[in-house]
Formats: C-alpha cells, sequence, structure tokens
C-alpha cells in the first residue's frame, strides 16, 4: 500500500512511499510507468531489471532511478522473491520544496529522462537512509511524519551528488514552475473528459508554445504525453482494483473509443488491457 504524504498548508501531493514485492512465479514481463520520477532500493533477491533499452542484473543494496514516463519492468526473477522499497517524487517537490537544498541542474536531471545519468548506483549511506524510511513507513506516530520528510531530503541529496550532469540547467522561473504546476494539476483532475493543449494552456495562463517547451523542462514529457501517461495509470489501477468492464475503464480513463485506449494502452504497456488482467 502506497502512503502519500503531502504539504501541510496546502495539502500539495509531494512524495509517496512503499513497498514492491514479487515472487519467483508471478508473471512480471509487462512494461509500466508513471508521471513521477522512483527511487528504488533492491532490499532483497536477485533479478533482472530492465529500464528503457537497459538491461541490468540487480540485487541488496542497487538503487533505480525512474525518471518520469520511462519504461521499466522485471523481466526474470532469480531468487524466491524479490522486494524493493521505493520513493515516488512528484515534480511540485523536486522543483519547489527540494530546490532549496540541490542545484538546479541536478533536479532536472532526476526530472528529465532525455539527460543521460548513471541509473543505478550502489552506496552504504543511501541504502542506510532508505531502510530508515522503511522503518519510519511503518509507524503511524505522527511525529514520524517529519522524520519520514527529514529522511526523503537526506536520501535525495545524497543522490543528486552522486549524479553527474552537466552544470547548466535550462529551469524555467518560479513562476513559470507554478504555471507548470497548475497544468499538471488540471490534467490529473480532467483526465476523465476530453482536454485539449489550448484547455491545459488557458489552466496555467500560460501560452500554447511557452506550455509546451516549460512543461517538457519540468516533467521530461509533452503535456499531451503526460495526459496519456496519467489515463493509462490510472486505468491500470482501475484493472488491478476493480471488477469494471475494459470498456467502462476506457470511458472512465477519458478515451472517446475503446478502439484508441487499446491501441495506446499496448503502445505504452506492451500489452492490451485484457492481458493485463489475465496476467493478475
Amino acid at each position: 500500500m502506497k502512503k502519500k504524504y503531502f504539504t501541510e498548508m496546502s495539502r500539495q501531493f509531494i512524495f509517496s512511499l512503499y513497498y514492491s514485492s514479487k515472487t519467483k512465479d508471478q508473471a512480471r514481463y509487462i512494461n509500466h510507468y508513471h508521471t513521477e520520477t522512483e527511487l528504488g532500493l533492491i532490499l532483497s533477491g536477485n533479478g533482472e531489471y530492465m529500464l528503457g533499452n537497459k538491461r541490468y542484473c540487480v540485487g541488496p543494496g542497487d538503487l533505480l532511478i525512474i525518471r518520469s514516463n520511462e519504461q521499466h519492468c522485471i523481466p526474470s526473477i532469480a531468487s524466491d522473491t524479490f522486494t524493493s522499497f521505493n520513493i515516488q517524487l512528484s515534480s511540485y517537490y523536486l522543483w519547489n520544496i527540494c530546490s532549496d537544498y540541490i542545484p538546479l541542474n541536478k533536479i532536472q536531471a532526476l526530472s528529465n529522462p532525455n539527460i543521460p545519468i548513471v541509473q543505478r548506483i550502489t552506496d552504504d549511506n543511501i541504502i542506510l537512509c532508505f531502510k530508515k524510511l522503511a522503518e519510519l513507513y511503518k509507524s503511524e506516530d505522527t511525529a514520524d511524519i517529519f522524520n519520514t520528510r527529514i529522511e526523503v531530503i537526506k536520501a535525495i541529496n545524497m543522490i543528486a551528488e552522486m549524479i553527474d550532469t552537466d552544470d547548466t540547467c535550462n529551469g524555467p522561473s518560479v513562476a513559470g514552475l507554478r504555471h507548470i504546476q497548475k497544468a499538471t494539476d488540471f490534467i490529473k483532475q480532467n483526465y476523465q473528459r476530453p482536454i485539449s493543449l489550448d484547455d491545459i494552456a488557458k489552466s496555467a495562463a500560460m501560452s500554447r508554445s511557452y506550455l509546451s517547451s516549460t512543461f517538457k523542462t519540468v516533467t521530461g514529457v509533452s503535456p499531451y504525453n503526460f495526459l496519456s501517461a496519467t489515463r493509462i495509470e490510472k486505468a491500470v489501477e482501475l484493472l488491478k482494483d476493480t471488477d469494471k468492464t475494459v470498456m467502462d475503464i476506457a470511458f472512465e480513463c477519458g478515451f472517446t473509443s475503446l478502439t484508441s485506449f487499446n491501441k495506446l494502452f499496448k503502445q505504452l504497456i506492451g500489452i492490451t488491457p485484457t492481458e493485463l488482467r489475465n496476467h493478475m
């Protein structure tokens, strides 16, 4: 189960924590992705991990950095079980909160999948930080919410220090960040209905061209791809957690036809919605 964390005043989503555990006999070769940046530490087990076009042999202590809209999956597991602990970071959190502690070029590298970085790292201090977060995740103590926030910032900072990338950053202004946040909020609140680039630009009080360029700088993807990712991400959740028909899920997630839903789903996930449900 994911634990979600929000800002205290505005209740803006910032990050979520969760365990992921699979057994050797579970079907695994299913691509998936999400709009948030994900940091995943392998806690136990050995297996293969596909990240984009790269294949890694991973085991305990390996940390994987998965940026927005990067396809990933676990093709095979060598051990009986394979467990990881994961942090998913919103673009709001990275650009509006982490930017007070971490250089903007590092945040851009953690957000944008087009920037080449090393995406599998191993570091004893990062492992200790993640294990502390895994313990805090189990706590129901209100005070541990603040301890969790501290440990997440520490983890991101340590990871950022290990990222070797260009010192320059073509990041947006503070005002630009606020506008893009309005655009992502608009998409997440309205993905169930037909929305256009004009609608998204209007919600952010930006021109279409400025929205497109700034949006991609912040999130790593275009507004249209972010909308598509949001819809398919929600569809996957409904396929897993409900008994609704594929057609009902397609319309609930903003698609105007079952054909267009199936086509985009297979393009992004690698299999059809029905095949995914049969794998569960």
